[in-house]
């Protein structure tokens, strides 16, 4: 038997309360047949007898039975809402650190927090309680049997006819509502994607454009979702209409046996409430369709997610590594694609050493970047820090001992002072000294609040330049032992630069092991090596001034025939 993944324990363990559910469903319903036992008392006993305290105790017992059904009625949703909120409590952390695992695996997440949601709304919501109160209408049409078979075979004709509406229902609507759904989240995928994009797209007048392509986009996928809504909706009002022409059948049929003695006023009146109380599940259950069929849609893409990645293993802690970096046979492929990004990459660098990295764009320096501090894992060869390899190392373990920096330095919600902490405990001393290092102290003092300035609300207002030396800080904190800068001065100023500048040389005081990607030739006079990458697959590689010389002679070589053709 294949082990359940930790999704499937999740809802398992969510499950467990559907005991008590169905124990609080059957007294509930149990208790719904209170106002038909009321009623046929009334009018068989109590107008027969003209007995007024027949009728007082009747209405007290009735009363305290309707209030006991509140209460098993609330409780019922309490429990539900708490375990809707429990799943989604445990979900939601998972889904997220697994949606950036797929993310960086693949390009792509098959399911997010939007899943989570529909799970938990479906657990919370009114199509799970259909559902727990639907295994009693059977009991409830026996009882009207009992009554009179003929009045039994109504309410039969009635539950099946309603069952096979809702059975129609999922037939016709559960495609269409799915590719509807699919083509919603693409939308809004764009709409967030233009948002992101405004400067771009107000800078170069495409504003009209995008909003007019992105509203045919979504014009088609509601028309989609709403032609589903639609029938579902039509479905809905024909289960509605029937059960209405169901209850005056019932009526009528009932009123005929009285008129033939066959059954009484009490029991006409009480078949027609069990009735409705035995056909309702059925019809709250084709309302709350759609919501099963998200919530089937999402299970799906979760349990997608939680297959494509692993769970979290306890590894042997390691020591804080010395910065030794070994590259051995380094291939990977693009997941989509299978392009190959970087095809052929084997170096090492000894603890303290600093590489420059040169190459034209796109030849796969950033990707290089991404797989040597773990982001991307490697197709084939390997990539080990102080001989153990980067897989073997807990991810936030290992993150306290490796910097990066990318070449868009990413900020998240929270103050500077969080970030440079990479979000973790803070301590003032190892942020200051961080961007001391960084040489972003001074500028981090002139922004509003300082180091708590709060960059969810002041990001935008970041200039290129700040926020690349904010990452530059965050890469810094703690002393990591090995650091990636990918083109660090791409945004900076002169302030900047010297302020990197200094960042290195105490880098390189510190033995820290450096690799930094850049195209200034100053930046170099820091490094020990030079690499060269292009198409994916180191060229050069060796001390900094063999390297060089060896570039300058043939930039020299191209050159001269340039120079003789002229």
């Amino acid at each position: 038997m294949r082990e359940p993944t930790l999704l499937g324990r999740i809802l398992r363990e969510g499950r467990r309360q559907f005991a008590i559910l169905f124990a609080l469903s059957f007294l509930a319903n149990i208790l719904l047949l209170v106002s038909s036992i009321y009623m046929l008392q009334v009018f068989d006993r109590v107008l027969s007898s003209g007995s007024l305290d027949t009728l007082i105790w009747l209405s007290v017992v009735a009363l305290l039975a309707i209030m006991t059904y509140g209460f098993l009625e609330f409780a019922r949703r309490k429990i539900l809402m708490r375990t809707g909120a429990w799943i989604a409590a445990e979900l939601s952390p998972e889904v997220i650190r697994r949606s950036i695992a797929a993310r960086l695996g693949s390009g792509r997440s098959p399911a997010g927090l939007g899943d989570v949601r529909d799970v938990r709304s479906f657990v919370s919501g009114e199509a799970i309680i259909a559902f727990f109160d639907a295994p009693w209408s059977p009991i409830f049409i026996a009882i009207i049997w009992l009554m009179h078979p003929v009045l039994g075979v109504i309410a039969i004709f009635g539950a099946v006819a309603l069952f096979s509406i809702g059975v129609l229902n999922d037939a016709i609507t559960r495609k269409s509502q799915a590719e509807a759904a699919a083509k919603l989240r693409q939308v809004q995928s764009d709409a967030d994607a233009f948002v992101a994009g405004a400067e771009v797209l107000e800078g170069m007048g495409m504003i009209a454009s995008a909003t007019s392509r992105w509203s045919a986009q979504h014009d088609a996928a509601e028309r989609e979702g709403t032609n589903a809504a639609e029938v579902s909706s039509i479905l809905f009002n024909l289960s509605r209409a029937l059960r209405l022409g169901l209850q005056i059948c019932i009526l009528g049929a009932g009123a005929a046996l009285v008129l033939q003695a066959e059954l009484t006023a009490g029991g006409m009146i009480a078949a027609s409430i069990i009735l409705a109380r035995a056909l309702s599940p059925v019809e709250r259950a084709i309302s709350a369709w759609k919501g099963f069929g998200s919530y089937r849609l999402a299970r799906r893409r979760l349990e997608t997610l939680f297959g494509v990645t692993n769970n979290l293993v306890e590894r042997v802690s390691l020591p804080k590594p010395k910065g030794k970096l070994t590259v051995k046979g380094l291939q990977y492929f693009a997941p989509e694609t299978r392009a190959p990004l970087i095809k052929s990459v084997s170096f090492q660098l000894a603890p303290g050493e600093i590489c420059g990295v040169l190459g034209p764009s796109g030849g796969g320096k950033s990707s290089l970047c991404r797989l040597i501090v773990g982001a991307w894992k490697p197709s084939f060869g390997e990539v080990r820090l102080d001989g153990a390899d980067l897989n073997e190392w807990d991810s936030a373990e290992r993150g306290r001992y490796v910097g990066y920096l990318p070449q868009h330095a990413e900020l998240f919600s929270g103050s500077v002072s969080e970030n440079i902490a990479r979000l973790g405990d803070l301590d003032d001393g190892a942020v200051l000294k961080a961007a001391q290092k960084a040489g972003a102290h001074e500028m981090i003092l002139s922004l509003p609040e300082g180091y708590e300035t709060q960059l969810g609300q002041y990001r935008d207002q970041l200039s290129g330049g700040q926020k690349q030396r904010i990452g530059l800080a965050r890469a810094l904190y703690n002393d990591p032992s090995f650091l990636v800068l990918d083109e660090p001065n791409s945004n900076l100023d002169g302030n900047g630069e010297i302020a990197l500048q200094h960042a290195l040389a105490a880098m390189k005081k510190s033995g820290q092991t450096v690799l930094i990607v850049t195209h200034v030739p100053h930046l170099l006079r820091a490094v020990d090596k030079v690499m060269v990458i292009q198409d994916g697959a180191m060229k050069k590689f060796g001390g900094r001034d063999e390297v060089m010389r060896e570039l300058m002679a043939k930039s020299r070589t191209e050159s001269s025939p340039a120079k003789a053709a002229e």
